[in-house]
């Protein structure tokens, strides 16, 4: 492998300070885990991009804040918390870029009905975001990626983040019918020049490390196809993807999107796409 990786995508959290109400019951999560816990795969990831943890909207500076005050050198950028259809969206997207490091914004629609994409407030959100300057990480799953194909071809000034490509049906694997719509759908959303994808968060979709095994590199090889590498980044959505959440080290996810682009693609998916996207300087400091 040449060279450090910069991990497009990781959390970290102190339920002690902030309320994530999502953890719950979430085991081996609902628990502190601060940088010093991060895997870094063995060494091998030296570089993050914070992505908002889903913790209660009205902590959204808190947590950037928060994020920023850690002594955590490898930071690079963060993706906050905000919710793109409230009237006040421009105030608090203003509030956020105080922190330097804040380069784009996450609303997690994972489990929203599809009224939340297909709400006119939505896509005016998506326009504010693009005007002040910032990305928007889109966290979906398949099932509604063409419904976001929808609403962002309408916003070009804005640059989208499919996170965790787009959540695939693993289990079901890239050939089933199930496959076969995430396949169309990721072809419309690479058709916008303007979106971008995580080769992140597969190891959550399979139901075991076998069935990631045998059917992630298929998913990873469709995206990245369809992408290309410099639209397309690496992610170890740590720890919810790691051996805290769904039981997979940080090492496995990155050696197989590796193996799976080549190496003449990993200069760009290691670390390159990511550094265009959020607009992160090699040197960058990590104060804020």
């Amino acid at each position: 492998m040449s060279g450090p990786v910069l991990d497009a995508h990781v959390h970290v959290w102190d339920p002690a300070r902030l309320s994530y109400p999502w953890l719950a019951g979430a085991a081996g999560l609902d628990r502190r885990f601060v940088p010093a816990d991060v895997d870094t795969a063995d060494g091998a990831i030296r570089e993050w991009v914070f992505v908002e943890a889903d913790a209660d909207l009205a902590a959204a500076a808190d947590e950037v804040a928060w994020v920023s005050s850690l002594d955590w050198p490898g930071l690079r950028a963060i993706v906050a918390h905000a919710d793109l259809r409230l009237r006040d969206l421009g105030a608090r997207l203003r509030e956020l870029t105080r922190f330097p490091l804040v380069r784009g914004v996450r609303q997690s629609l994972q489990d929203a009905p599809e009224s939340a994409l297909t709400a006119p407030e939505f896509a005016d959100g998506l326009r504010e975001v693009g005007t002040q300057g910032l990305t928007f990480d889109a966290c979906v799953r398949w099932q509604r990626l063409d419904r976001l194909a929808d609403v962002v071809a309408g916003v070009p000034g804005t640059r989208i983040v499919v996170d965790h490509l787009g959540k695939p049906p693993v289990a079901a694997g890239l050939a089933s019918p199930d496959g076969a719509r995430w396949r169309a759908a990721i072809d419309r959303l690479a058709e916008l020049p303007h979106v971008w994808v995580k080769l992140s968060g597969l190891a959550p979709e399979a139901p075991s490390a076998e069935v990631l095994r045998a059917s992630g590199p298929a998913f990873v090889r469709y995206a990245l196809d369809a992408f290309g590498p410099g639209r397309s980044m690496f992610g170890g959505d740590w720890p919810v993807s790691g051996l805290p959440g769904a039981g997979v080290p940080v090492a496995t996810s990155l050696e197989l999107v590796r193996t799976t682009v080549g190496e003449t693609a990993w200069a760009d998916v290691s670390g390159g796409t990511a550094r265009r996207c959020y607009g992160i300087d090699p040197v960058t400091s990590a104060s804020a």
